[in-house]
């Protein structure tokens, strides 16, 4: 099962610093008004350039929601075209461990993951922990960005 983004490398390794705050700014370049970045953040630090935000407590919710706009923009029979009224959503999942330890949070991300891109909702997951025994089963198989930075020094 893909996942359309995924970041894993240790603690302090840059993934926030550099890696998914470049990846929102790009985006929102690229895009502007026809991407919306929403963003799951379990450690309370805010990443810069979300259009929304919420804790692991509501990530359910937040899947809930990005899952039933996927569906029904799927249900119009094509691929969804991105526009400023009902654009591309991108959720970013940064210290993902903790959403993924939910059975229905984990099973709403394999569904957008199966569904959200034509639908025009895609994931980010950034986690710390890249040994596949501690991921629920159906997000164990996707490709795997591993990152080696060094966090940066002064």
């Amino acid at each position: 099962m893909p996942v359309p983004h995924l970041i894993v490398g240790p603690t302090g390794s840059g993934k926030k610093s550099h890696t998914i705050e470049e990846l929102i700014a790009a985006e929102k370049r690229a895009c502007g008004p026809t991407v919306a970045i929403w963003g799951i953040e379990p450690g309370g630090s805010r990443l810069a350039g979300l259009d929304r935000t919420v804790g692991a407590d509501q990530a359910v919710q937040l899947l809930t929601e990005a899952a039933a706009i996927a569906a029904e923009r799927l249900g119009r029979g094509r691929e969804h075209e991105p526009t400023a009224a009902e654009p591309r959503i991108r959720i970013v999942i940064d210290g993902a461990e903790p959403v993924l330890c939910q059975d229905e949070a984990a099973h709403l991300l394999k569904v957008l993951a199966l569904t959200g891109r034509k639908g025009s909702v895609e994931t980010v997951l950034a986690v710390s922990d890249s040994s596949l025994q501690s991921w629920p089963y159906g997000l164990r198989h996707g490709p795997v960005t591993e990152l080696h930075r060094r966090p940066r020094t002064t």
